[in-house]
């Protein structure tokens, strides 16, 4: 049995019952019992004895691809405006701009 989940639901039956909420103490209560019983009933993991085996892995044929899928020198490739956007979306980022701006304008006072 864990000790934190014991200690967790063990809290929870004392604030149900420091703060007079029964139903509260009550299911955290059976929940200790079921979570008891239900951890002496299972079965132990058998205990490995020695030392593991290791068996080799044995390949009966030769690799005949290429030495590294990478090739020796790489390229990145920058955009050095970083926009990728076609002129149309450019277009309709600055029409959206523009009337956000404007809509500011003319907004009511008081805000």
């Amino acid at each position: 049995m864990d000790i934190l989940t014991v200690l967790l639901l063990s809290t929870v039956v004392w604030v149900g019952l420091a703060y007079n909420m029964s139903w509260l103490a009550l299911i955290a209560g059976l929940l200790i019992l079921v979570y008891a019983w239900g951890g002496r009933t299972a079965p132990r993991a058998p205990v490995a004895s020695g030392k593991p085996k290791v068996r080799p892995i044995i390949v009966k044929r030769r690799y005949s691809g290429p030495a590294s899928i990478y090739p020796s020198k790489m390229k990145i490739r920058v955009n050095p405006a970083w926009n990728t956007n076609d002129w149309w979306e450019n277009a309709f980022g600055a029409a959206g701009t523009g009337l956000g701006l404007l809509a500011q304008k003319f907004r009511p006072r008081g805000y």
